[in-house]
């Protein structure tokens, strides 16, 4: 019993001696192979949530933390993005970071952002998020939710997304007219 402590204390020990120094955590690694590092992850995560609430005031902040996580050649794919912008499904969104950037730091910005779910594998995360205020306080759904599935390069920058979300409730928000079928098997109930 007493080994398997002294391992462990030993195994604890080398991943705090591990860990990256203040402001070199945008390149490092997991020590023992080449995927990116479960706290690369979450601190670009918390980088990205900056970057999309871009709330009043904090203009040069969200565009810095744009630049510090996504690679300039970034692509984003989304069809429910698509379904917005009325493109067919697997059209490109974004193919570079200057206009991902622009576009987004010029819609309007979202009140609050939760994480709720996290996945890491190597160079690719999944992570499920909640936006409030998407079309104001006075939109019909309290939030949108959805997922980015996202790949880091060698760099440690985003190189890859391709998001997906209710793009219902984020068309109503933003003030599309919705009409549900009024026949087949989607159709609203007679009441």
């Amino acid at each position: 019993m007493k080994f398997a402590t002294t391992l462990v204390s030993l195994g604890l020990a080398a991943t705090a001696l591990a860990a990256p120094a203040p402001g070199q955590w945008k390149n490092w690694k997991a020590s023992n192979d080449n995927c990116v590092s479960r706290e690369h992850v979450e601190e670009t995560i918390e980088k990205a949530i900056v970057f999309l609430q871009h709330l009043p005031g904090t203009e040069t902040a969200s565009q810095a933390a744009a630049e510090a996580i996504f690679d300039p050649a970034i692509v984003e794919y989304g069809d429910s993005i698509n379904s917005l912008r009325g493109d067919p499904p697997g059209t490109v969104i974004y193919e570079d970071r200057e206009t991902y950037v622009t576009n987004t730091l010029s819609s309007p910005p979202i009140p609050q952002i939760d994480t709720l779910n996290l996945v890491v594998e190597c160079n690719t995360f999944v992570w499920q998020w909640r936006f409030y205020g998407i079309g104001g306080p006075s939109a019909p759904d309290p939030y949108v939710q959805g997922f980015t599935l996202g790949k880091f390069n060698e760099a440690g920058l985003i190189d890859y997304q391709y998001v997906e979300f209710n793009s219902l409730a984020w068309a109503t928000n933003a003030g599309f007219t919705v009409e549900p079928p009024t026949d087949g098997p989607l159709a609203s109930p007679e009441e």
